[in-house]
């Protein structure tokens, strides 16, 4: 059985039209999914339904064969799901540490926070370096490895990001790709949306390419990249001239 399942799934924005239209997905655990699509094809959509801040108008999203679908973000947090948006949404005033104990504000138990922090800075050294500075005043890689880490600190079945190289100097993106390709070490589950389409798909094992709310391919995700008609037709005439962008 697959860790997530999204089942025929329909969603939109408030009384606008469906911007999801019967996708279904199976996510098995462990591995790391890239979704790309040209703009408005539904992927951050996608990921906002799995979380919860959006409610599918009909099918469902299943956790372990469990519908959670109908859940609130809290709820789906507690369960495992965690979302990283594209919008950084760190606390700026607030130093790193303070930031990084934020992310695990649903433990209790002081010895596994202290726990996942050594983890965190074993992934992202320089954040220990940097751990009583007020994250406001970080570069916008660091800042993003505060997200990361903070995201960490829920220990998450399933972690969700969306656009992490947004913003970032080219040698900056490549180190955070590389620290997402070593979390299926850590057995959590990734499912990435990326920009930087020929980017995403090298940092994970399946790609999934969406168009105007539906599923058109999906597969290992190295060929998606080498299949030139799916890159002519979702990853961009740019991307087969071997353009990363």
């Amino acid at each position: 059985m697959a860790l997530l399942e999204i089942d025929d799934v329909t969603a939109g924005y408030g009384v606008g039209p469906d911007i999801l239209t019967g996708i279904s997905l199976e996510v098995n655990a462990g591995r790391s999914y890239c979704i790309v699509g040209p703009n408005g094809a539904g992927k951050s959509t996608l990921l906002k339904v799995v979380c919860g801040i959006l409610h599918p108008r009909s099918g469902e999203v299943r956790l372990n064969g469990i519908r959670v679908s109908g859940l609130r973000p809290d709820q789906l947090l507690a369960e495992g799901i965690c979302f990283v948006p594209q919008e950084q949404s760190l606390f700026p005033e607030m130093t790193v540490r303070e930031n990084l104990v934020m992310g695990a504000f649903l433990v209790r138990d002081r010895a596994v926070v202290n726990e996942r922090m050594v983890r965190v800075f074993e992934l992202f050294p320089l954040l220990k370096d940097r751990v009583s500075q007020l994250a406001g005043t970080l570069s916008g890689g660091e800042q993003q490895m505060v997200v990361l880490g903070r995201a960490l600190m829920v220990d998450p079945k399933v972690l969700m990001i969306d656009e992490p190289s947004l913003g970032l100097a080219p040698i900056v993106a490549d180190q955070i790709f590389a620290t997402i390709q070593g979390f299926s070490a850590l057995g959590i589950t990734v499912i990435l949306v990326e920009q930087n389409a020929r980017r995403g798909l090298e940092s994970t094992e399946w790609g999934i390419v969406l168009d105007l709310g539906t599923k058109r391919f999906e597969g290992p995700a190295e060929g998606i990249l080498d299949d030139p008609r799916i890159r002519e037709l979702y990853l961009g005439a740019a991307l087969s001239k071997g353009d990363d962008e």
